[in-house]
């Protein structure tokens, strides 16, 4: 009787494929993982840049409004085109505030010819030129913001746009100039026009824009031949946004206005 033998089959090697192929899985998804997260950083990242954008826009446009207000206020205008100079006009309807009585035109005819250099009104319209040495602690709250750009045009060794306080009515010593008088004051966003300042306007948490005023004759800017008043506007807008210092975004817009 003729004996075989039998031989044990080879059994594949289950085990090293199983660890092969769990190896191969654990790369895959650290590298999924490397990729997701690279994906949200820089998703959250164009995300910071858009908020920034848009804070920015928003900063931009307050300050554009406010240089509309400081033309309306200049012209003596309510945002509704209503003349706040007249008597019979209550200072609450104009922002709670009126200007100096004969600094502003009060009606369309008088303002057709009311900002000339020639016309004696126009010497009271700004308060003391804000110098280091000659400065109101308190000045008339009818004529803050508006001061005389052919005299001093510096505050602080500085511009006035540059010292002039865009936080407060009331600027703490540390804010104010070494000999202890207060920096240039500035115009709250609506504070002589009336102009609305809602939360459909200005989103809740957003600060007002501010601006102040200097008033110049045609001949201090290198205007020859000419008798009108022109005025730069220095505006500031704010964002919702807190910066790394702490302080609200910010944007500064400058213009040149005549009323004429």
């Amino acid at each position: 009787m003729k004996c075989h033998e039998f031989r044990r089959l080879r059994q594949p090697n289950t085990t090293k494929n199983r660890g092969f192929v769990l190896i191969t899985a654990l790369i895959f998804l650290v590298v999924l993982t490397i990729i997701s997260l690279a994906a949200m950083r820089g998703s959250i990242f164009d995300e910071q840049i858009s908020g920034n954008q848009k804070d920015q826009i928003l900063a931009q446009e307050a300050a554009e409004m406010a240089l509309r207000d400081a033309e309306l206020d200049i012209r003596g205008l309510r945002f509704d085109n209503t003349y706040c100079a007249p008597a019979g006009i209550a200072a609450s309807t104009c922002g709670g505030n009126k200007r100096i009585a004969g600094t502003r035109p009060a009606d369309a005819t008088e303002a057709g010819n009311f900002w000339i250099a020639s016309n004696s009104s126009v010497n009271n319209v700004y308060a003391i030129a804000p110098t280091s040495s000659a400065r109101p602690t308190a000045p008339n709250l009818t004529n803050i913001g508006v001061y005389e750009g052919r005299g001093a045009t510096s505050a602080c060794g500085k511009p006035l746009w540059s010292a002039a306080d865009w936080d407060t009515d009331t600027p703490p010593a540390a804010k104010k100039c070494t000999d202890g008088s207060s920096v240039v004051r500035t115009v709250v966003y609506g504070s002589f026009t009336g102009a609305p300042t809602g939360a459909d306007i200005f989103p809740n948490g957003t600060r007002l824009p501010r601006y102040l005023i200097e008033v110049f004759e045609a001949s201090d800017l290198g205007i020859s031949a000419s008798n009108k008043v022109f005025f730069r506007v220095t505006a500031v807008g704010f964002g919702r946004s807190a910066k790394d210092d702490g302080n609200a975004t910010s944007v500064t817009l400058q213009s040149v206005f005549s009323a004429l």
